[in-house]
């Protein structure tokens, strides 16, 4: 069985309806040029149920330029907190030594909301049809072809002018355009564990937020651990029993944490009992027996021009896709609503005849790779001060919090 996709004028494919695909449809919709989204999931009550917390940051004025304004009028629904709105000014992160509980930094930040991975996904998904069990196989096309054709593992195949990558940090688009491997993620030696946890006690629920800014905090600890501590759900404000807090904890992957490494609560409580401070010991060592551990895998790709010899000004890579960075300066969606905006105005030139598909893919391709490549350097510099007790003072975080490059 094969779909064909009508090839007039420009059609977009989109491989991947994560909260950047979606952006970018709803930002083609808005500028009338034809799209498709695939997902691989099989359904949006399927899709992945992990789920974290997102700060956007420097790219929230930007988002009028993707979202309609029923849509972008609802954006507080997706925070965190929707009963807590963030101030034009004032937003600050507290920095917390882990093992003294002592406050070294409240860092400032720019005007911010911080977003449920679900719920906004959810909002960005509204008005756009998703192709979902749509499991990305590979691309054919021909040096002197104008289209490129996308084959998925059903033995479906849709063609476009352009394919977009917005299926991750592990993108398939990515890996099968670039040769021997060069598209394959790497690794950084560090990594722990991210989880969701309903302390079903309000007075420890209560105890935790007090000290929040009121959204979030972090833990620097003496012996290499980064600590996250954050508000991710809070159905009704007067009921804190109901609420759930995103705890992270990350370390340089070696044998000193070898025994942490293998996800035991048991031995994280244990660790948290004897090395932590509040509120992060109280934060660790009362976490519900039921809870789910969760890896935390940190990769990194630095962006790349894709190949000229077939798919140049044929594919073009967004957000995780285009540039997987480390979270610990809080910049991935930033510059994934970033890549979002910018491709759609320049698709947008070529969908008013102002410019070809490949000067304006070529053009897309330049500005993210100069703006996100300098933050994959940054954050992964970040990430490994961050983890130094000697060094973590001049971190990029700590000096400039989640401000642009």
């Amino acid at each position: 069985m094969a779909d064909q996709s009508s090839t007039n004028s420009l059609h977009v494919l989109i491989n991947g309806a994560g909260t950047g695909g979606l952006l970018l449809a709803q930002g083609l919709k808005k500028r009338g040029i034809s799209f498709e989204v695939f997902e691989q999931e099989e359904s949006a009550s399927q899709y992945r149920a992990r789920e974290w917390g997102m700060s956007v940051q420097w790219a929230l004025p930007m988002l009028p330029d993707l979202l309609p304004p029923e849509l972008l009028g609802r954006l507080q629904e997706t925070s965190v907190d929707p009963h807590y709105i963030f101030p034009k000014s004032g937003n600050s992160m507290p920095v917390y030594d882990g093992s003294s509980g002592e406050l070294l930094k409240d860092i400032p930040l720019v005007e911010m909301i911080r977003v449920s991975r679900n719920k906004m996904r959810a909002l960005c998904a509204e008005g756009i049809n998703i192709q979902y069990s749509k499991e990305f196989r590979t691309l054919r096309t021909l040096e002197d072809d104008p289209v490129v054709t996308a084959h998925f593992t059903d033995n479906t195949t849709f063609t476009g002018a352009l394919i977009v990558a917005a299926d991750g940090a592990n993108s398939d688009v990515r890996q099968a355009i670039f040769p021997s491997g060069q598209g394959a993620s790497q690794q950084v030696p560090y990594g722990g564990v991210n989880m969701h946890v309903k302390y079903n006690d309000a007075s420890i629920a209560r105890f935790l937020r007090k000290s929040l800014s009121p959204i979030q905090a972090i833990g620097v600890h003496p012996k290499g651990y980064w600590l996250w501590l954050s508000v991710q759900e809070v159905p009704e404000p007067d009921k804190p029993e109901d609420w759930t807090f995103q705890l992270q904890w990350t370390w340089k992957m070696g044998p000193d944490t070898t025994s942490l490494a293998k996800l035991d609560l048991e031995k994280l409580r244990a660790e948290a009992e004897a090395s932590f401070a509040d509120p992060f010991k109280t934060a660790w060592t009362k976490i519900p027996s039921s809870t789910r551990v969760s890896a935390n895998r940190i990769s990194t790709w630095p962006p790349q021009a894709v190949p000229a010899d077939l798919f140049q000004g044929k594919v073009a890579l967004l957000g995780d896709a285009a540039h997987p960075m480390t979270f610990h300066r809080g910049q991935g969606m930033n510059h994934g609503i970033a890549d979002a905006v910018k491709l759609a105005n320049v698709l947008d030139s070529v969908h008013k005849g102002e410019k070809t598909l490949t000067e304006a893919v070529k053009e897309y391709e330049d500005e993210m790779i100069k703006r996100s490549g300098e933050e994959v350097k940054i954050s992964k510099m970040n990430t490994e001060m961050m983890h130094d007790w000697e060094k973590f003072l001049g971190s990029p975080f700590m000096q400039r919090g989640g401000n642009k490059n």
